[in-house]
């Protein structure tokens, strides 16, 4: 069946043609205007929205770090203490400190519990949060928690390597959390043992474009 195109000359032709080139030209500039306001999220962190800190000055997350260093607190060159509460997303997380070779805890928790991989050690946080939503959450749902290895890899993302089996009252066992519930569990880490002293942890929302990504230091 042989096509047959409206002419150069036709009115109905040229007026179809118009169409389309606005609807193009219309999904174009709409295009522009969604991703105006859009902006790539920092990787280092823009700091952290505090609610509380440990009372011990040396501490405190806001005092001026050494050599004069004004970043803000919670970003990768400044991670907060342990023992710090922050808001993320609709939660209020505090991470305690870090038990930086819990292998042997980790292994004793289950007698099908595989040591880490060669060259790896258990690493192992305490985390509390508050759910501070209006609705309701799931916190292993809502939060990402990672570790960042002192040689800059990070490790939690759902590698095979990473994980460490049953872990002793597991984060990943806190169900859903309604307004001001508070809740704490452990989250643990295979982590290269060369990256593990100096490293810190990681805590931001799972599914949020929005950077917001918090930094914590093992102590």
């Amino acid at each position: 069946m042989k096509l047959i195109r409206p002419s150069g000359n036709s009115t109905a032709g040229k007026s179809a043609t118009r169409t389309v080139h606005c609807a193009l030209a219309a999904l174009f500039l709409s295009g522009l205007a969604a991703t105006a306001g859009c902006s790539v999220p920092d990787p280092d962190g823009t700091g952290a929205d505090i609610v509380s800190q440990r009372s011990d000055p040396a501490a405190n997350g806001t005092a001026p770090s050494a050599g004069g260093d004004d970043t803000a607190p919670g970003t990768r060159q400044r991670p907060l203490p342990a023992g710090t509460t922050v808001k993320v997303g609709d939660w209020q997380v505090t991470l305690g400190p870090t038990v930086l070779d819990a292998t042997a805890q980790i292994t004793a928790e289950n007698q099908f519990n595989d040591p880490p991989a060669a060259g790896r050690q258990f690493v192992l946080v305490p985390v509390n949060v508050t759910y501070a939503g209006t609705g309701s959450g799931t916190p292993w749902v809502d939060l990402s928690i990672r570790f960042y290895g002192s040689g800059g890899n990070t490790f939690g993302a759902g590698g095979t390597d990473d994980y460490c089996g049953v872990v002793p009252n597991s984060f990943n066992n806190v169900s859903e959390m309604f307004p001001e519930a508070s809740a704490a569990g452990n989250a643990c880490v295979s982590v290269p043992g060369d990256q593990a002293a100096g490293g810190s942890w990681i805590v931001e929302e799972s599914l949020s474009l929005d950077g917001g990504r918090v930094f914590f230091a093992l102590s």
